[in-house]
């Protein structure tokens, strides 16, 4: 076991993880605390340190509130009087399994979810041990979110070097992997084989290093979980719309300059934020971003490395339906969720009545995410690139007594899954989701060593082609589909 490593920065000592022949580096630092003058700045390399730093705990999660959906409340229970959250969070956690620093493992970097606004890479059901059992090295990443990671201002942009401010936590995500090429051999991993792999908004982040003209190189595959592919539902915001944002903060602040906001407390700016609903997001900068990235995406101009990328077969469970009050909200929805294809979709659902909106047994949000990302294979074909390897995650998720749930395979639901933490869960989890989950692991990690998520003993995933135009339906009795009874896949064939 690998416990003692040199880094360019100094010197690491791990733990043991409780998986026999894992070590694990919790709290290394990848860049300097992102406080003081440094607050709303790219991520700059971290102080070379003496000694041996111990890596034992957690370090802080970003500045955050609790999640604002219930449903997530009670699904990932979190015990707050255990976790800190500061401005000083730009720290990797890493398992390994290698015993060596010359083995050349595969590494796989996570970016969690939330919305860019809450969520840590220690929330329960985040672990390393499952995929880092199989042969890879895991590393998840802390970044600034909310106020403190995509704040955008004048004088910010006026200041920078490269003209643009916002997307500081897109940039977190850049320096963690920079740090990685730099110095993940001395764990035993490749620098030259490096997937990045993220959820929900932790996949629009993955989305938003795929056409990062700064990433290239920097990673060789990537996944995309939940996040809606080719025509994601979150979409990028102008600069100049979250500078005038920007100026309308710091007026609510009640402060008359960049440096004034600079100088005040994380919490006061944190809670305004909140109060005021003050919401910043990515931006096309022009430095990371010259589009939205959905567009990016669909005209081919994203690095050219291997995808594997997918969703839940009901991914708006958590969410509730609202939008089938009436045709006119059930409508707006499809607008929504289907952007250019919303006309054939309206078409295809048949929806014409306020008692058929109410009456519509669909899961728009699945639907729509389903289209984003054939929309992704498809443009991989029409650009003559690599094919994709698309998946639907469908497993029942059992309730608390083991019983089909209400919600299925929900938002999110795939985590526990993909990270091997199903025992971690207050749900009854059996033989069956045991099963899915080791299955999903292996899907995973092999496509993090080859690209080519086939195994011996797995049901074969081809890849997307116009020939086999299929997906991996992920469940208890994998294999391949056309998906063709789903709308969001329908409207494109």
């Amino acid at each position: 076991m690998l416990l003692n490593v040199m880094t360019k920065y100094g010197a690491v000592e791990g733990v043991p993880s409780p998986t026999e022949g894992i070590a694990i580096f919790k709290g290394v630092p990848f860049a300097k605390p992102p406080v003081g003058e440094l607050r709303w700045r790219a991520p700059q390399p971290p102080e070379k340190w003496e000694g041996v730093r111990k890596c034992d705990k957690y370090m802080n999660g970003a500045m955050q509130s609790k999640p604002k959906v219930p449903f997530y409340i009670d699904e990932f229970p979190i015990d707050y009087t255990k976790v800190t959250f500061g401005e000083d969070c730009l720290y990797l956690n890493i398992w390994t399994p290698a015993k060596s620093a010359d083995e050349k493992l595969p590494v796989m970097m996570w970016i969690h979810g939330g919305g860019n606004e809450v969520g840590f890479p220690h929330e329960p059901e985040h672990d390393g041990d499952g995929l880092a059992s199989r042969g890879v090295i895991y590393v998840s990443v802390t970044y600034r979110l909310n106020i403190f990671g995509f704040f955008a201002h004048p004088e910010l942009t006026a200041e920078s070097e490269y003209g643009a401010s916002g997307n500081y936590g897109n940039l977190d995500h850049l320096a963690a992997l920079r740090w990685l090429r730099e110095n993940i051999a001395a764990f035993g991993g490749d620098p030259d084989n490096i997937t990045i792999f993220g959820q929900s908004a932790g996949a629009g982040d993955v989305h938003t290093l795929a056409v990062n003209p700064l990433a290239k190189g920097l990673f060789n595959r990537a996944i995309s979980m939940s996040g809606s592919g080719a025509a994601s539902l979150m979409r990028t915001a102008r600069l100049s719309d979250l500078e005038a944002l920007g100026l309308e903060f710091q007026k609510a602040a009640g402060c008359s300059s960049l440096a004034e906001l600079r100088a005040a407390p994380a919490d006061f700016l944190f809670k305004l934020s909140e109060e005021k609903h003050f919401n910043f997001g990515t931006c096309v900068d022009n430095y990371i971003l010259s589009d939205d990235f959905s567009n990016l995406i669909r005209e081919g101009k994203h690095h050219k490395v291997s995808y594997m990328v997918g969703s839940c077969s009901h991914e708006g469970a958590a969410f509730g339906e609202g939008y089938k009050n009436s045709v006119g909200t059930f409508n707006a929805q499809v607008e929504r969720m289907f952007r250019d294809y919303a006309e054939k979709a309206i078409e295809l659902y048949g929806v014409k009545t306020d008692e058929d909106a109410k009456n519509c047994k669909r899961d728009l949000m699945a639907d729509g995410a389903a289209y984003g990302t054939h929309l992704w294979a498809l443009a991989h074909l029409e650009h003559g690139l690599d094919p994709v390897y698309l998946y639907l995650f469908d497993r029942c998720i059992p309730d608390r007594d083991g019983n089909p749930s209400w919600e299925s395979s929900y938002h999110s639901g795939d985590l526990w899954y993909v990270h091997g933490t199903l025992g971690r869960s207050w749900r009854g989890m059996g033989p069956d989701d045991y099963k899915t989950s080791n299955l999903m692991m292996d899907y995973w990690t092999n496509f993090a060593k080859t690209g080519d998520p086939n195994g011996e003993g797995l049901p074969v995933w081809k890849p997307y082609t116009r020939e086999e135009p299929g997906t991996m339906v992920i469940n208890e009795n994998a294999g391949m589909s056309d998906l063709l009874d789903n709308p969001g896949v329908k409207i494109l064939a």
